[in-house]
């Protein structure tokens, strides 16, 4: 319990300035969860050094944007304190938008990254970021990152097997900016 509290105070101090050292938020609990994303991105990617960056970064920063946001579960209860302005940030796509900002700074030349939407415009539309190993690769192929459906514990899989939502690609002209 102690190193637990230990790395979320760790989130809370370095979250705010750069990159986080994401080795030292992640737990020995996430270790298993770390190795089956990383499995999975190889299955997009023959990098196995970037596939663990990446599975390590995705896991330990949903968590800092969790604490950030000061999330609560379950996520549409969330949902309904940002839409009353309780809090700032929380929904899906905060999630994506700032996940991908914190992706971005890293140089990962093996993945490409999409957002993914379902539902669009309805009362249920979700956002991801689906992985592919580069911007030819079927969009349905690729792998769900999703950071908001479990309250910041991320969940990922494969498109195709996300067993609640249909995601097609959300062009780039239609996504809407943080503010």
């Amino acid at each position: 319990m102690k190193r637990f509290f230990l790395s979320f105070l760790l989130i809370f101090f370095v979250s705010g300035c750069g990159t986080v050292a994401y080795k030292q938020i992640h737990t020995p609990k996430d270790e298993p969860k770390i190795e089956k994303l990383k499995k999975e991105l190889l299955t997009v990617s023959d990098n196995p050094k970037e596939a663990q960056e990446l599975a390590e970064l995705a896991i330990a920063y949903s968590k800092v944007l969790a604490n950030r946001y000061n999330l609560v579960s379950p996520p549409l209860y969330h949902n309904f304190l940002v839409n009353i302005g309780q809090r700032k940030r929380g929904l899906c796509f905060h999630f994506v938008e700032d996940l991908m900002q914190e992706i971005n700074r890293h140089d990962f030349k093996s993945f490409h990254f999409r957002w993914g939407r379902a539902n669009g415009d309805k009362f249920d539309e979700h956002n991801v970021i689906v992985v592919t190993g580069n911007k030819n690769d079927n969009f349905s192929d690729g792998i769900i990152l999703d950071a908001w459906r479990n309250s910041g514990n991320l969940v990922f899989w494969p498109v195709k097997d996300d067993p609640k939502y249909r995601f097609i690609e959300w062009d780039e002209g239609n996504r809407r900016i943080a503010k």
